[in-house]
C-alpha cells in the first residue's frame, strides 16, 4: 500500500524512528525501489553503524552462529556482521533487507537474535536495533510468507514514497534522515501508564490477548500476542513522551497488534479519563459511580506508582484505596491489585495493614495470601 501524502510519509518515518530508538524490531513492507534501504542507512550520517544484509545471501548459521569445535565442546562462533556490531562504540542497526526472501529455515534462525540479541555465543549490546525490509510476497523474488513466530517479533509498518516527496528530493538532492534519538524525559512513567491501559483493556477483552490469524497472509503481519502488546505499550509510551501525533501512535499500535484491535484499544484509552494515581493514594478521589473496568485501571495505575516509588506509607495507602474501591464499586475490580500488593516481598517491613483489608479476607485466604496479623 503506497503512502499518498507527505504527511503520511512523515508519520511512518517518525514511527520507524520510534521503533529504532526503543530497540523494538520493525519490518517495513513496501514495493521495490521505494527507498526503504536508503532511509535506514541514512542514520550513518548521524554516526550510527549499519550492517546491511540481503537475507537470501545468508545461511541459517550466519544468524544462529557457526559451529566451532573448541576442546571437548562445540561453540557457536558469531559471524563477522555480529562482531562488527558488537565492536562499534555507539548505536547501530542490524538491517535485514529483502526479508520476504528468507526461507523458513532462515526465519527460524532469526528468532533468537531478534528478541534476545544473541548471535551464536555473542550477546549484542543494548545499542543495537533490528530493522528489516520486505516486498509483499506477490512481488518479491522467490518470496515467502512470514511464519507466525517470525511475524510476531516485528512491528509492521507499510512504506511508500509519495510523488510529492520523491520529486522534491530528486530535484533538491536532499533525502529525509531517519529521526532517531535517546529515550525522552518521562518515558519510564509513560510506559507504566501505557501498560496499565493495556492491562485494563485486556481485562475487559481477554480474548484479544493472543489471536493468531487463520490465514497464512494474516499470520505474516501484525496480530495480538503478549509480546506485541508489550511492544505496543513501549512504543505508545515513547510517542506520548515525545509529543507525537495521534496518527503516529495509531500507526505504531496497529503495527504491533493489527488495525482492528488497535482501533478498539485506542477507543478504550480515549474513554478512560484516568485520575492522577498520587491523588488516589492521597485519598482525594472517589470511586463512587465509576465503572468496574475503569476502577480496575485506576487501581492498576496506583500499583504502578507504588512500585515506582515504594515506601511503607504508600503501600498502606494503596491497600486503603483498594478498600475504598471495594466499598464503593465492588470487590472484583480491586482483587488483582490487592493480591499483587500482598505477594511475597511486595509489602515493606514497616507497612501497616489497614482495617479495610478485611473485606478481601476470603479471596486472600483462597490464594494463600492472608496476612497473619
Amino acid at each position: 500500500m503506497g503512502l499518498r501524502t507527505r504527511e503520511d510519509y512523515e508519520d511512518v518515518l517518525e514511527a520507524l524512528g520510534a521503533c529504532v530508538s526503543t530497540r523494538v524490531p520493525v519490518l517495513l513492507w513496501g514495493e521495490p525501489g521505494s527507498g526503504k534501504t536508503a532511509v535506514v542507512e541514512s542514520v550513518a550520517d548521524l554516526g550510527w553503524h549499519v550492517e546491511t544484509m540481503i537475507i537470501s545471501h545468508y545461511e541459517p548459521s550466519d544468524l544462529a552462529g557457526l559451529p566451532l569445535l573448541t576442546g571437548d565442546r562445540v561453540a557457536l562462533a558469531p559471524p563477522a556482521w555480529a562482531v562488527r556490531l558488537a565492536e562499534h562504540d555507539g548505536p547501530a542497526i542490524a538491517f535485514f533487507d529483502e526479508f520476504s526472501t528468507a526461507t523458513p529455515a532462515l526465519q527460524a534462525a532469526a528468532l533468537r537474535p531478534l528478541t534476545h540479541y544473541q548471535v551464536g555465543d555473542l550477546l549484542l549490546p543494548e545499542t543495537v536495533s533490528f530493522v528489516a525490509a520486505a516486498n509483499p510476497a506477490d512481488v518479491a523474488v522467490a518470496g515467502w510468507e512470514l511464519a507466525a513466530p517470525t511475524a510476531s517479533r516485528f512491528v509492521h509498518l507499510e512504506w511508500g514514497l509519495p510523488l510529492e516527496v520523491f520529486t522534491e528530493c530528486l530535484v533538491s538532492g536532499r533525502w529525509p534522515t531517519l529521526p532517531v534519538g535517546a529515550l525522552p524525559v518521562g518515558y519510564d512513567a509513560e510506559v507504566d501508564r501505557q501498560r496499565v491501559l493495556v492491562a485494563g483493556y485486556l481485562r475487559a477483552r481477554g480474548s484479544q490477548l493472543s489471536v493468531v490469524p487463520a490465514d497464512a497472509a494474516g499470520r505474516g503481519r501484525a496480530f495480538p500476542t503478549p509480546r506485541t502488546w508489550d511492544y505496543a505499550a513501549r512504543l505508545a509510551a515513547f510517542a506520548g513522551a515525545r509529543g507525537s501525533s495521534e496518527r503516529v501512535v495509531r500507526l505504531l499500535v496497529a503495527g504491533c497488534v493489527g488495525a482492528v484491535v488497535a482501533h478498539e484499544f485506542l477507543e478504550f484509552v480515549r474513554k478512560q479519563d484516568l485520575p492522577d494515581p498520587e491523588d488516589v493514594l492521597a485519598g482525594d478521589f472517589s470511586f463512587t459511580g465509576s465503572r468496574p473496568d475503569r476502577t480496575y485501571v485506576v487501581l492498576q495505575s496506583v500499583l504502578a506508582a507504588v512500585r515506582q516509588r515504594p515506601s511503607a506509607a504508600r503501600w498502606t495507602a494503596a491497600v486503603e484505596a483498594c478498600g475504598r474501591a471495594a466499598a464503593e464499586v465492588g470487590v472484583d475490580p480491586a482483587v488483582p491489585v490487592v493480591r499483587a500488593l500482598l505477594r511475597p516481598g511486595a509489602r515493606p517491613a514497616a507497612a501497616a495493614l489497614p482495617p479495610g483489608l478485611r473485606v478481601f479476607a476470603p479471596v486472600l485466604a483462597l490464594a494463600g495470601l492472608l496476612p497473619g496479623a
